[in-house]
């Protein structure tokens, strides 16, 4: 089936919203065995919207949009699908009701702006929004199919998978692999991997850099995800969906351990993507931002090692990672220093950081270089370089 992704919204076209939508809608479709070669975006007015949709219409079979259910003028997306398939807008009155009792349930009158929200074009399929006031819905004539899903991702996703199942897509997916790798770039997976990457054969393999490392998926063949495993296993921290935060928090669980931390260049990043994680406070048991060298002293840095070594150095890591295991009682410590710009730090180039964990039969420290992307890209990468040094040598 081919299948395309359209992102509606003015805030899109702006950049003043990342569109993460329409990606991963796309991914998934993909990963279903749908075909997507396009995507479109397109801003809050009806004679784009609608032209974008005939014209999407007639080279696939299936179109997902999302954006654009809201109650307000600019949310034309229902209008818009009613007027691409030629089909009116009908009101259903228990749709309406629903609204109204989601309204009560927060304690607050339902203003009759939100009346439209119960529109949808005829024979269109209710897709029910459990968690906000937008509910999507599912047309269907032929061969052909529209969805349509509101914005926010906490509330278009179960209703896509209420779609998909209604689409007969669940369980149709091609054979997807993805490695998550970290410690290794994408010239040196090129090296690894060689000829097994690439596409346009009956498989494909490629490579995405993410910030908790690259990913390498392999799409179509399963002897070749098992041959890109053999090649590459040391790098590999997870696969598929794994996540760093939730890899440590389960071996912590596993062990029987608990963690601390201590932040500085990170201030807080890590502590934060570990609190991601379900029942994580049963492992996890704080941390400390230790932004200056006084607050690290504070901490129980030893100042003569600050003084010795500075404030970016395995040693400051390592001492980190001590006293925030002894401040906590925790079985491990997990620190991380560094510099995020925009200038250098007591020498060291921007980029610079270093990590360490310690626990009872002593510690390790490592170093890194990231490339100067600005300061959230070290930040978010200094984190996620934390999360796989504890995870491959804890």
């Amino acid at each position: 089936m081919k299948a395309t992704v359209v992102g509606v919204g003015s805030e899109l076209i702006e950049g003043r919203t990342l569109d993460t939508n329409t990606a991963e809608l796309a991914r998934d479709l993909l990963d279903l065995g749908q075909e997507v070669a396009v995507t479109y975006r397109v801003a809050d007015r009806l004679a784009p919207l609608v032209a974008e949709l005939r014209h999407a219409l007639k080279g696939h079979r299936l179109v997902v949009t999302t954006g654009g259910l809201g109650p307000t003028p600019d949310d034309l997306t229902r209008e818009a699908i009613a007027e691409a398939v030629g089909a009116p807008l009908v009101f259903d009155p228990e749709v309406y009701r629903r609204i109204a009792r989601f309204f009560a349930q927060l304690g607050r009158p339902m203003p009759e702006i939100n009346r439209k929200q119960a529109m949808k074009p005829a024979g269109a399929q209710w897709l029910e929004n459990p968690r906000g006031t937008a509910p999507g819905f599912l047309w269907r004539s032929g061969d052909r199919a529209v969805v349509a899903l509101p914005g926010p991702p906490a509330e278009w996703r179960p209703m896509w998978r209420a779609a998909r199942a209604a689409l007969g897509l669940v369980g149709q997916g091609a054979r997807v692999k993805v490695f998550k790798t970290f410690g290794l770039g994408e010239s040196d997976l090129y090296l690894a991997l060689g000829e097994l990457l690439g596409r346009g054969r009956d498989y494909e393999v490629s490579t995405y850099a993410k910030p908790w490392g690259v990913e390498v998926v392999v799409r179509g063949s399963e002897a070749v995800a098992k041959e890109v495993r053999r090649r590459i296993q040391r790098a590999i921290w997870g696969e598929d969906e794994d996540t760093l935060p939730g890899l440590v928090a389960r071996r912590l669980a596993a062990e029987g351990k608990t963690l601390a931390v201590m932040e500085s260049v990170t201030g807080g990043l890590v502590a934060a993507l570990l609190a991601d994680v379900p029942g994580v406070s049963k492992v996890f048991l704080g941390g400390m931002v230790s932004y200056t060298g006084e607050a690290k002293v504070r901490f129980g840095v030893s100042p003569s090692v600050l003084r010795s070594h500075g404030q970016v150095s395995r040693e400051t890591a390592l001492a980190m990672a001590r006293a925030a295991r002894r401040r906590l009682d925790a079985d491990y410590g997990l620190a991380v220093t560094g510099v995020a710009g925009p200038e250098d730090l007591e020498g060291h180039p921007v980029g610079t950081v270093y990590v360490a964990f310690a626990g009872e039969q002593g510690g390790l420290a490592q170093g890194y270089r990231f490339p100067d992307q600005g300061r959230a890209a070290v930040r978010q990468r200094a984190a996620y370089a934390a999360l796989a040094f504890f995870w491959s040598r804890a």
